[in-house]
């Protein structure tokens, strides 16, 4: 059998290592970890919505929304 570049050995083994070198040791660790990734997701919508497009629009960055269809 060849091995080819698309082929991973031991990809189990492999993301058990990554994730004792990031300390997600256990399924507890896991989840806190996915529940900070999605919190700054949340956070990070919130600020879009916010301050980050708004400031956008204001200066030309951004295109305004329409809000209503007759808009122009």
């Amino acid at each position: 059998m060849t091995n080819n570049d698309m082929d991973v050995a031991a990809p189990v083994i492999k993301v058990a290592s990554v994730w004792t070198a990031v300390a997600i040791t256990s399924w507890a660790d896991f989840a806190a970890m996915l529940a900070a990734f999605y919190t700054l997701l949340l956070i990070s919508e919130w600020l879009w919505k916010k301050f980050i497009r708004p400031f956008g629009e204001s200066i030309g960055w951004i295109p305004r929304r329409k809000r209503r269809h007759d808009d122009e």
